[in-house]
């Protein structure tokens, strides 16, 4: 009998996949860094080649686009959230 409130356990490759790497970039200039999980990471990328712009350009402009109240990093997951659920809406 399976327990309905059991949590599904995460693959080796989503494991891989969670883990936080911390990244370094220029923004208008100066270095930044912000710490991301490999999965969010790889679709911040895909999002910037989509877009045909550069990596940097479009986390600049989700930099500037934020909340200050929120971090650089919260910031880039919140965005990429939305582009997932963007592509899966009806």
């Amino acid at each position: 009998m399976s327990d309905k409130n059991a949590r599904p356990q995460l693959s080796t490759a989503a494991r891989s996949k969670a883990r936080l790497r911390k990244h370094s970039i220029t923004l208008h200039g100066h270095a930044t860094s912000f710490s991301l999980e490999d999965a969010f990471y790889d679709i911040i990328v895909q999002i910037a080649a989509q877009n045909g712009q550069s990596l940097a350009s479009l986390i600049a402009m989700i930099d500037d686009e934020r909340d200050r109240n929120s971090n650089l990093s919260s910031s880039l997951r919140l965005y990429a959230l939305d582009w997932v659920l963007s592509i899966k809406a009806p």
